[in-house]
């Protein structure tokens, strides 16, 4: 927007305001909120021809308008497929026999989807041969490893160990490198890659948690643990540990950063929220949060599970308050950096399943199946990535209360802080001893908001990622009771991120671009792939809502559209002036330690 008009509607507003303030009947006109707006399906379309290979059948349908103004929401899926059966017969690849220096697995259609032609053979370590099983190297065979994911190359007693005597593992960041990601910010079910094959090799790192040298597996091409010198001196000046503490949280805790911000109205923190989800891909403020088509394969759940306290359910909760008057929000958010890797660039060693299911897809593109891959494995792929573990903590704050008792921001920030372990590098804050600013009164007892309505935070909104579910439950435990953390609990789960870390950033890559081009018909599924993604970003739309009014942002958050409002406007569509705001739009304070 040109400075000049931007100017222009600052003082119009500012107009505005002033003259509500001063009319009485301003105050008194209200516009009522647009009757709700229910999900619209189209028809389903027809059913497909019954698939010979897969015996199913598919059809599937669109969305045309999404629920809004506190209609029903699309929560349906877009796909649907049932078995079928047909008297066609399964036309398969013809295959390719492994080679006299080769040994064939055992698994057949999961593990004989990638066949390579005798450029791929030279290439490569390993071919794949068509409906009878994965072709590894003979020299891969009784090594103690399982080249083949069925073990079948292990039928044997070890010959030669690539380790030697040394009795070396995976750990948790190899094992679940480059799992995927969801352009709309769902968690992908399944990782395509197979973090479990060593391709011969004894590649080892040595992990600083527990001073012992893990093994690395083939598709990670680099992973290094962080150290801090700066993050040991923050911790020393403030806490007298143990010289093995020392040494654990100096190569762990190799980033701590913690800031506080406070946030007028709902709808500002959660357009923050919500581009924070997106992992900066293009989709804009077009959010789904959970997957809605039925699995490619019978697992359940999502590769990296948060445990019930994840971003997901933080938004879905503060989209709550987007009706409550009398709300403010400070937001305080903290992050462990623990590891980074990067993937191979060449060689990359696929999951037999990944295979099965990348096989499996029809060359004639329809998106219902499609749809379920890409929420069973990602639209993208993590390239490389940091490890570790982030907190993410939302204070809902009673307006009246803070009116009442005249607590400015800056003490309430005071307050709050004092209680959150990362504000250690702050002078004259003894954290150890949980001691509070002059003045601070407990002014998150949650219990006490409860019965009287007197407390300043009514309720703290979290979301944990990384660590294990034990912490993760004593976190929410000390926050439900005090609002704050102490140094014991922060502690906890600090150390627990090396057992179950979380992916905290990444370069993401398309999930076409791992489509072998030795699978039949590989073009024709990268495409469709590419179709997929672009009718997965177009389904799921804020072109499906209804407009905003007064300069309200559209968003769209599992299948329900919602106006995120300038500050001085309200009402589900923004459609009321705030009479009692005289202030410019999104105001947003912040305090970054």
């Amino acid at each position: 927007m040109p400075p000049a008009v931007k100017k222009k509607n600052l003082f119009f507003l500012s107009v505005l305001s002033s003259c509500c303030i001063k009319c009485a009947s301003c105050r008194a006109t209200e516009i009522p909120d647009p009757p709700p707006i229910n999900c619209v399906w189209s028809r389903w379309s027809e059913w497909t021809t019954c698939d010979p290979c897969t015996k199913t059948r598919r059809r599937s349908r669109d969305i045309e308008v999404f629920g809004q103004f506190q209609g029903d929401a699309c929560q349906g899926s877009i796909g649907e497929r049932t078995a079928c059966t047909t008297s066609e017969a399964c036309v398969k690849p013809t295959p390719v026999p492994c080679s006299d220096s080769e040994f064939q697995c055992e698994s057949s259609t999961a593990a004989s989807l990638m066949t390579f032609c005798s450029f791929y053979v030279q290439r490569f370590n390993l071919h794949f041969s068509f409906l009878t099983g994965k072709c590894i190297k003979k020299r891969l065979m009784c090594n103690g490893d399982y080249d083949c994911e069925d073990g079948s190359d292990e039928d044997c007693d070890p010959v030669r160990k690539p380790c030697g005597q040394a009795d070396l593992n995976n750990n948790e960041q190899g094992r679940t490198a480059g799992y995927g990601i969801n352009i709309l910010g769902a968690d992908p079910r399944m990782n395509p890659f197979n973090n479990d094959y060593f391709n011969g090799r004894c590649d080892r790192v040595r992990n600083p948690n527990n001073g012992n040298f893990d093994r690395l597996p083939w598709n990670v091409g680099v992973l290094n643990y962080e150290v801090s010198f700066y993050t040991f001196q923050k911790l020393n000046r403030f806490f007298s540990w143990r010289a093995s503490e020392f040494l654990l949280l100096l190569q762990t805790l190799v980033e701590e950063t913690v800031s506080r911000e406070i946030y007028e109205n709902t709808h500002t923190l959660l357009k923050t929220m919500i581009q924070d989800k997106t992992f900066k891909l293009d989709a804009g403020l077009n959010l789904k949060l959970s997957p809605s088509e039925p699995s490619m394969s019978n697992l359940s759940g999502t590769v990296g599970a948060e445990f019930g306290f994840s971003r997901q359910k933080m938004l879905k909760e503060v989209s709550e308050y987007t009706t409550i008057k009398n709300k403010s929000f400070m937001r305080v958010k903290g992050r462990v950096q623990m590891s980074t890797y990067r993937m191979r660039s060449r060689e990359l060693q696929l999951a037999d399943e990944f295979l099965d299911h990348l096989q499996s897809l029809p060359v004639q593109y329809e998106k219902g199946i499609y749809f379920s891959f890409l929420e069973d494995y990602g639209t993208h792929y993590t390239k490389n990535g940091k490890s570790g573990g982030e907190y993410d903590l939302v204070y809902v704050l009673n307006q009246d209360t803070i009116k009442t008792k005249q607590i400015t921001e800056r003490k309430l920030q005071q307050c709050i802080k004092a209680g959150i372990t990362a504000d250690f590098g702050v002078p004259g804050v003894d954290v150890s001893g949980h001691v509070k600013p002059e003045g601070c009164d407990n002014p998150s007892d949650i219990t006490k908001a409860e019965t009287d309505g007197k407390a300043v935070v009514d309720k703290v909104v979290t979301s944990v990622k990384g660590g294990t579910l034990e912490s993760a439950v004593t976190m929410r435990a000390k926050l439900n009771k005090e609002g704050i953390m102490d140094i014991e609990t922060y502690r906890f789960w600090a150390r627990s991120i090396t057992d179950a870390p979380a992916l905290l950033n990444s370069e993401p890559e398309p999930i076409y671009m791992l489509v072998p081009l030795a699978v039949p018909d590989a073009n024709a599924r990268i495409q469709n792939l590419k179709q997929a993604t672009q009718d997965y970003v177009a389904e799921y739309n804020v072109c499906k809502c209804k407009p905003c009014q007064n300069g309200g942002t559209l968003a769209l958050l599992d299948g329900r559209c919602i106006c995120m409002c300038p500050d001085v406007f309200e009402g589900l569509a923004c459609q009321n002036f705030k009479p009692d705001k005289n202030k410019g739009p999104g105001r947003t304070h912040t305090i970054k330690t």
